[in-house]
């Protein structure tokens, strides 16, 4: 488990802190997405939590342990960290993907090349992959580590539909005994493939379920944001009585299921 307690970063001591102190709990199992409004620090906190940077109140608990504590224990920490930034080409420095691979492990490289689909992808040079390849290719990089977090900002960003599946498959397949933590602007995404939200605000954090958020879909709103487009429809369909006050829906299928029930009983 993680643990944030009382947290903030300030930039400098002439600088105010970016929130309200923040605390919550991270769990095995589980796809976090961490959202928020431009500015309000969600690359900050990813930041802090991933030992990048150091909080300037605050501390953070790993397996009830604090990451500071000192420099062997924030050692400790980061092995077990797997970090996806959001220009993932600031990864590189090898002349080939099979090299960039090979550098980050030693073992067999077979499984993780066919999951993501890098196969024709081993004699490029990475600085020359398209903007969803070389996020492919950071992910691996990342799971080689075999870390027990995984955080990411924007790993989903610009990617095709069926690069986005190809890397979300990849990433709930992981999940399993693993923390994983996404930042993302697509409210759509979180609701579809994360387990709970992180709605971060100037005035502290809010930790919600899906199935919390489904009930209560205003909490987009009140964390400044705008509904996903499935709860919009959502609440299109129940202002015109064809779905019961509350009925909203994760995603596009699952609101057309919903509507073919409707159209047989």
């Amino acid at each position: 488990m993680l643990t944030v307690k009382n947290l903030n970063y300030q930039v400098s001591k002439k600088h105010p802190f970016l929130w309200h102190d923040l605390n919550f709990s991270l769990e095995l199992g589980k796809i976090y997405t961490l959202v928020g409004i431009n500015g309000v620090g969600k690359t900050t906190l990813l930041n802090l939590l991933s030992g990048l940077i150091k909080p300037t109140k605050g501390e953070i608990y790993f397996e009830d342990q604090p990451i500071h504590q000192s420099k062997a224990s924030l050692r400790n920490y980061l092995t077990n960290v797997g970090y996806c930034l959001q220009n993932a080409e600031n990864l590189f420095f090898n002349q080939t993907v099979e090299e960039e691979l090979q550098y980050h492990y030693s073992g067999d490289l077979t499984a993780i090349i066919e999951e993501l689909k890098l196969e024709s992808l081993l004699k490029q040079s990475p600085f020359e992959l398209s903007g969803g390849q070389q996020k492919r290719l950071e992910l691996a990089i990342m799971l080689l580590k075999k870390p027990k977090i995984l955080f990411c900002d924007e790993i989903t960003a610009g990617l095709d539909a069926k690069n986005l599946q190809l890397t979300m498959d990849e990433i709930n397949y992981f999940k399993s005994n693993h923390i994983v933590l996404m930042v993302t602007h697509n409210l759509s995404e979180a609701l579809t493939y994360g387990d709970e939200f992180l709605f971060l605000k100037n005035d502290g954090i809010e930790q919600q379920s899906k199935k919390q958020v489904l009930r209560n879909p205003h909490v987009f709103k009140n964390a400044g944001l705008i509904d996903p487009p499935t709860i919009a429809v959502c609440q299109a369909l129940i202002n015109q009585k064809i779905f019961s006050k509350g009925s909203y829906y994760k995603s596009n299928q699952e609101i057309a299921q919903a509507l073919a029930e409707k159209v047989l009983s």
